[in-house]
């Protein structure tokens, strides 16, 4: 496992436009809800420059790993500290992982949940991540991410623009 980790970096700034590219082919993937360029834009400025936060700021901090140079990046795994509503104690809160499906045949998805597990283990923090997907290949994104972690529930969607029949759509 630790070459898996090996793979993955921290993004920096000069990865900004590839960190687009996959957000964006993720969203179009998975997103169910309208992508907001705007809000897209607060995110990842704030997680590639951080030095220009104030002290003051309280809002969510993060990280993003990936795999591969500036010029190509092959896949990403996008964190934050979080809190559940109930309780005061922060958690890493993960927002998305995706594979570019030229790489999707690679160790790339292994890499990227070591990776967030390292990310647990480096700040103490508990992790959360799950398949938050309506797309056919759910169940198999479910299972791969039984190999490597644990399960602790499940995801449902409802959606009151679909007829009753469809709507009710498991999500794991």
């Amino acid at each position: 496992m630790n070459n898996d980790l090996a793979l993955v970096r921290i993004a920096g700034p000069a990865d900004r436009d590839e960190l687009v590219r996959l957000l964006v082919d993720g969203h179009e993937e998975n997103g169910m809800f309208p992508l907001d360029q705007a809000r897209l834009d607060w995110w990842l400025s704030r997680l590639l420059y951080p030095e220009f936060l104030a002290i003051s700021d309280t809002d969510p901090r993060g990280v993003i790993g990936v795999i591969g140079t500036p010029e190509h990046l092959e896949g990403l795994a996008f964190l934050v500290i979080g809190r559940l509503w109930y309780s005061s104690q922060r958690h890493l809160e993960e927002f998305i992982v995706y594979v570019d499906p030229d790489h999707r045949h690679s160790t790339h998805h292994r890499a990227l949940v070591e990776w967030m597990k390292e990310q647990s283990r480096l700040t103490g923090l508990k992790l959360m991540t799950g398949i938050l997907s309506i797309q056919p290949r759910t169940e198999a994104k479910v299972r791969l991410y039984q190999r490597y972690l644990p399960k602790a529930g499940a995801f449902f969607y409802f959606d009151p623009n679909l007829t009753p029949s469809s709507s009710a759509v498991a999500v794991h």
